[in-house]
């Protein structure tokens, strides 16, 4: 057990998540196991504390840290604290950096990234969702890493269009990393955790209640260059992150909307307010293709369609999963022998079937096994709705009694798991 890890935990256990006092207490006592070792009078002379929050740190035990590090051995997390030298230097530059930072998956050298935070209503519009989804797929394929929050509509779109270029991206939650909660991701969160990173400052097992979410926000904007707000009412949550991340000294990219749409009213706002108004991942790289030469891939940014993306890339998937065929297209999967053909029937045998019967027979069922693992219940109901006969978008969303975003958002967990084609005309069909 490493004391880094104990101590960090403790502390954070002790003065609670998002708290200012962790770096005053740090600075003035040397390290959390400083803070720790520190007693009473030692604490009150340091003026930090104040009257409530010296009895809590007093009364919190080393034994609830140690439990929280057996559960995140037992459950394959990481831990990093101030003190580690993969702590990233993004973070100490807030004034209420975490004493500690629960990972699954694997963290990137973080101050060497071009990570882009993308954020936005959790009621996305179809414009919205598929705005998103194709800026952010855009700016995985360059090289820039997509930080968001995992929650529904905006977040959503901005991990799975990283993924579906085959890049990586971070999401940071607002409650424990196994906590159930948004449970249609459960999914997405997985396949993150193995194409980049799941980040909490919170233990496992804590619950999403809402005050976590804007103290959460503070780590998004924290991790990132710049940040990018896609859709957001005019009291939207994501309009706090974008002034954390003004206070931090971050880029503010916003997408316009219709001046008419509640859903426009915020990002339209940060544009009047100075924001840099953008149509495409382009208008965000060329801010950081200078001075990160060596992370961005070269792209024409002078030409808006130049694309250096593979299309269709699949993210890893765990070997189990591989192995037995899901997210795979019926042509990947292994092809079983084929039967031997019977003696054709003449037209005589009392047996016989008529051709349009025998053709109905002969066609293959749909085989519900080539369903990915993880798909959201949505989707899955999508993916039934669906044939090789192209669907029309606008018929399924009259055939599933479902709204715009919502199916937008199914069709994009679906590709992402390379069980749907988009086609020309705005059409699809089981992949």
């Amino acid at each position: 057990m490493e004391e880094n890890q104990l101590y960090g935990v403790w502390l954070q256990q002790a003065v609670g998540e998002g708290s200012r006092k962790v770096p005053q207490l740090l600075e003035y006592f040397g390290s959390c196991k400083g803070v720790f070792k520190a007693d009473e009078q030692e604490l009150r002379l340091s003026g930090i504390l104040g009257p409530k929050e010296l009895p809590r740190l007093m009364d919190t035990p080393i034994d609830v840290a140690e439990e929280i590090l057996d559960a995140c051995e037992r459950l394959g997390y990481s831990i990093i604290t101030p003190e580690d030298e993969n702590y990233p230097i993004r973070l100490r530059n807030i004034p209420d950096y975490p004493a500690a930072l629960y990972i699954c998956g694997e963290l990137p050298d973080i101050d060497d990234e071009v990570c882009i935070a993308m954020v936005g209503t959790r009621r996305a519009s179809r414009y919205g969702f598929t705005t998103a989804t194709s800026i952010a797929k855009d700016l995985a394929a360059c090289g820039a890493i997509v930080v968001s929050g995992c929650a529904r509509g905006i977040d959503t779109a901005a991990h799975q269009g990283a993924l579906l270029s085959g890049g990586k991206t971070i999401a940071v939650l607002g409650c424990g990393i196994n906590t159930r909660y948004n449970t249609e991701n459960e999914g997405l969160r997985k396949v993150i955790s193995t194409c980049g990173a799941l980040v909490s400052e919170y233990p496992p097992g804590a619950p999403p209640l809402a005050y976590h979410f804007p103290i959460r926000n503070r780590l998004i904007s924290a991790l990132s260059l710049g940040v990018i707000v896609v859709e957001a009412g005019a009291h939207s949550g994501s309009l706090i992150t974008a002034n954390l991340a003004l206070e931090q000294g971050k880029d503010i990219f916003s997408v316009p909307g219709e001046i008419n749409s509640y859903l426009a009213k915020g990002t339209n706002r940060l544009i009047f307010d100075g924001a840099v108004p953008i149509e495409s991942a382009r208008d965000v790289l060329q801010e950081y293709v200078v001075k990160f030469p060596h992370r961005l891939r070269t792209i024409n940014l002078e030409n808006q369609n130049s694309r250096v993306y593979e299309k269709n890339v699949r993210p890893k998937w765990d070997r189990e999963a591989v192995a037995a065929g899901y997210g795979m297209t019926p042509e990947e999967l292994p092809q079983k022998p084929a039967k031997k053909e019977k003696p054709a029937k003449t037209a005589h045998s009392p047996s016989a079937k008529e051709p349009e019967k025998e053709a109905a027979i002969t066609q293959p069922a749909s085989d519900e096994s080539l369903l990915p693992i993880g798909v959201s219940p949505s989707a899955q109901r999508v993916w039934k709705a669906l044939d090789t006969v192209p669907k029309h978008f606008h018929d399924l969303m009259s055939e599933l009694a479902m709204d715009s975003s919502e199916l937008s958002r199914c069709l994009t967990e679906l590709e992402l798991y390379a069980a749907v084609r988009a086609l020309p005309g705005n059409k699809y069909t089981k992949g």
